[in-house]
């Protein structure tokens, strides 16, 4: 019988000591551990060539955050009861990830910003206040860290948890990103007790650093940490990335849009909250992509006013399937709390005609900011005037206008339907 090999316990690559804080090596590497909730929650442990408080002590210092980053720490405002639709970002110089970042909105423990980075990074970061998830709508790279490097593509999600060392490699051509900041915690993956781990998809899609790329080099190496709008620059003389082994779960990874595997339901129009991949403190991360069409159900989402979240929606590629052809792709909704909202009226025409497409050809990334969220001036400067124009067709269409019968028109509907029932009998059958 042939002989099968598993392999169980912590995630660890390269050159490791037998256990975490023990044995020979230690006297030969230098171990760090990078720890959450105090080190009783989820940590790692890197293995060094130098140690990695060997900075420069002189050469440390704090940066002025208007010229580092003058769009991420903008200044906010309440959102007021309209609804928004931002224009893709034209960024006024070329910056790299960081220095370009524009923050559109936020609240206590979420920030949601954008980035278009036309320029390489010329230092290493950390973000010291926030876990990162970044969604690719445009673009591709390498994200270069301590654990090893990653390469991304458009669709993809990173994730870059809170204080580790990181640098972004860009392919040529344009880039364009939405990123989440999580201050309160790292993101956890949604699941129902009666849907299961699998749905809406598999902790198997993600993939995590599997090869070092250690360095063993000399020179001035600048890290640019971040603590709430405190911008900090510390230099080192070896290179950070001088890990020979890593053992633990607190680990930077990727995940593919593509790999999403959505939840339909033939006969009723499944909710937002149907569509969570990742859960934050204060917001819910959704996936709607490529899904099949409801058949005998509504395909179209019913009118509704979120009375707890601000839910933004970024527009990956396809014509979405509520937008009635209003919205492009790069572009962002932000439809605050308490406002009613729903189907354009071209998209609902479809719907009452009963023009229904096979297929939802869509990808688009919700995150539903907790009440209450505030917007940022910039993202006023990127919102779209006639935005709230695109239910127009609701007040001018004779379709949707008053009219004096409307009501005995339904009663008289009602009690036609009466008697309706979903038929559940094969075809033919009694």
């Amino acid at each position: 019988m042939e002989k099968f090999e598993y392999s169980s316990g912590t995630p660890e690559v390269g050159i490791v000591p037998r256990a975490p804080h023990a044995g020979p090596l230690l006297r030969h590497v230098y171990e760090q551990e990078h720890g959450r909730g105090g080190f009783a929650g989820k940590v790692t442990h890197t293995y060094h060539l130098y140690p990695p408080t060997n900075w420069l002590a002189g050469e440390t210092r704090a940066l002025e955050a208007d010229a580092f980053a003058p769009r991420w720490d903008a200044p906010m405002r309440p959102m007021g009861g309209t609804h928004h639709l931002l224009n893709v970002l034209a960024p006024d110089a070329p910056r790299d990830v960081y220095r370009g970042m524009t923050r559109l909105v936020a609240n206590a423990t979420v920030a949601m910003n954008v980035t278009a980075p036309a320029a390489p990074m010329e230092s290493f970061f950390e973000h010291h206040s926030a876990t990162l998830v970044y969604f690719v709508h445009q673009g591709g790279g390498t994200l270069e860290t301590m654990f090893g490097p990653i390469e991304f593509g458009t669709g993809d999600f990173l994730i870059v948890p809170k204080g580790v060392t990181h640098r972004f490699e860009l392919a040529p051509g344009p880039q364009y990103y939405w990123v989440y900041e999580s201050f309160a915690g790292d993101p956890e993956k949604s699941e129902a007790p009666t849907t299961g781990q699998f749905l809406t998809h598999s902790r198997s899609d993600y993939r995590f650093p599997r090869t070092l790329d250690t360095r063993n080099e000399a020179g001035r190496f600048e890290i640019v940490s971040k603590v709430d709008e405190v911008y900090t620059r510390r230099v080192h003389p070896t290179h950070p990335f001088d890990v020979v082994g890593w053992r633990g779960d607190y680990l930077p990874y990727k995940f593919a849009v593509e790999d999403v595997r959505p939840l339909v339901a033939d006969r009723s129009h499944v909710p937002p909250s149907g569509h969570t991949i990742f859960k934050l403190p204060g917001c819910y991360l959704c996936v709607f992509t490529v899904r099949s069409v409801e058949k005998e159900g509504m395909w179209l989402p019913f009118f509704h006013r979120n009375l707890d979240y601000l839910e933004t929606l970024g527009y990956h590629f396809g014509d979405f399937f509520s937008g009635g052809g209003v919205v492009q792709a790069g572009m962002m909704t932000l439809h605050p709390v308490g406002l009613p909202h729903g189907p354009k009226p071209a998209a609902l025409k479809k719907f009452l005609d009963g023009r229904d497409p096979a297929v939802h050809d869509e990808v688009a990334i919700m995150a539903d900011l907790a009440n209450p969220t505030r917007i940022s001036e910039h993202a006023l400067g990127l919102s779209r005037p006639d935005y709230m124009a695109a239910w127009g067709a609701y007040t001018s269409d004779p379709r949707f206008t008053h009219r004096p019968g409307r009501l005995a028109e339904v009663r008289a509907l009602a009690e036609r339907h009466a008697g309706a029932r979903d038929a559940l009998r094969p075809k033919g059958g009694e």
